[in-house]
């Protein structure tokens, strides 16, 4: 079984996709496959599904969720075994590389203990890496803190990608790939001063004055209007060469 969680959750069995009803069970699962090979414990899934509020007997009826979630995993994965009861929780038994959340983490970490020293190895690995994003992380499941904190943890890893993937086309010199993505990136990204920076040093590299000055007072004109601040110094100085 593979369990895609970089956007909406997304369970196979084989090449197979499931669809899994139920939004408590989609956030369990996906709770489940942050930890994939580890113990989530009872009391984190009470407060992440709200239990003590919404029923009158917590541990009866996460147990009830959980006895649908074996029923339909074992239905759909016939023998895997894939849901274990263990100590004061549950474990999905899977390894960790059957979690797209999992395989985006090793690899980032990974590019980024040789950037920027191999800038060609770097951006095949974090290329590879955010393509596995289908979406924003966790996006269908539930908001509780521990989901909150994963998605969040997860976004902030995705920004990091983006940034140094970018530092890696700069140092291939490959501006157009920086403008394109630079572009896609601020749009989920405004505020961003980094990606805003290289959009900018790509332009002034290819000559494209014009849209560099541009770049910067749009930015500078959102600043100002949505946080009442000017763009910091690093972002000034990427206009630097265009006076």
């Amino acid at each position: 079984m593979s369990i895609n969680i970089l956007g909406p959750l997304q369970p196979k069995c084989g090449d197979v996709e499931l669809l899994l009803p139920g939004k408590k069970l989609r956030c369990i699962l996906a709770l489940l496959a942050l930890r994939a090979g580890d113990e989530v414990r009872r009391d984190e899934l009470i407060e992440e599904l709200d239990l003590m509020r919404t029923t009158g007997n917590a541990t009866n009826a996460l147990h009830a969720h959980m006895t649908r979630l074996r029923r339909w995993l074992n239905a759909q994965c016939e023998g895997q075994n894939i849901l274990q009861s263990v100590n004061s929780g549950y474990r999905l038994n899977v390894d960790g590389s059957a979690v797209d959340a999992h395989r985006f983490r090793v690899d980032v970490e990974q590019a980024l203990a040789l950037s920027p020293s191999v800038p060609s190895v770097v951006e095949t690995m974090l290329a590879n890496a955010l393509g596995l994003w289908r979406g924003d992380a966790l996006v269908d499941t539930c908001d509780g803190p521990l989901a909150a904190a994963a998605a969040d943890e997860l976004h902030q890893m995705r920004t990091t990608a983006r940034e140094v993937l970018l530092d890696a086309w700069i140092v291939l010199e490959r501006d157009q790939q920086v403008i394109v993505n630079a572009r896609r990136f601020i749009t989920n990204d405004p505020f961003n001063e980094r990606m805003r920076a290289q959009l900018i040093t790509a332009l002034k590299r290819q000559g494209r004055h014009a849209e560099a000055y541009e770049s910067y007072y749009q930015a500078e004109r959102m600043f100002n209007d949505e946080l009442g601040i000017n763009p910091s110094r690093n972002l000034r100085n990427a206009l630097v060469d265009l006076h």
